[in-house]
């Protein structure tokens, strides 16, 4: 199994045109992302898998600032769950090209897919990937 942490913000997936890709604030803010998670991802996968993947993701969201001190205790303690942008299938996307031929060949290999949104002081995303093998 390879399990880790990348201490980034989750971000959705952000579409752009091949031009917008190199003019567009957020298509850029977009790329840095991709390419961070791919880097820190690196120093844990030395070759791609080949085998069908088990992935398990989860995305920890900043708690907003504005809110008073009581729910910002509720939402680390979990009873707050964060229903806020970017939706978790748009993280999802963000996270999966990023590790393209670095933890995998192809996403396509996930055949199996558990997410999960927390909130937390510390924003990070755990990243949890296991091959495996049919019966």
């Amino acid at each position: 199994m390879i399990e880790f942490t990348v201490d980034i913000a989750p971000m959705g997936a952000v579409r752009m045109t091949q031009r917008s890709k190199w003019k567009d604030e957020s298509a850029q803010r977009y790329l840095s992302y991709k390419k961070f998670i791919g880097t820190h991802a690196r120093k844990y996968c030395s070759e791609p898998l080949r085998r069908p993947i088990q992935a398990e993701i989860h995305f920890y969201h900043p708690i907003p600032a504005s809110w008073s001190k009581k729910r910002q205790e509720a939402a680390r303690v979990g009873q707050t769950m964060p229903v806020v942008k970017p939706d978790i299938d748009n993280c999802v996307k963000g996270v999966f090209d990023a590790l393209n031929k670095i933890a995998w060949n192809d996403d396509n290999q996930v055949v199996s897919l558990v997410t999960h949104k927390h909130y937390s002081d510390k924003p990070r995303i755990v990243i949890k990937l296991r091959e495996v093998v049919a019966a």
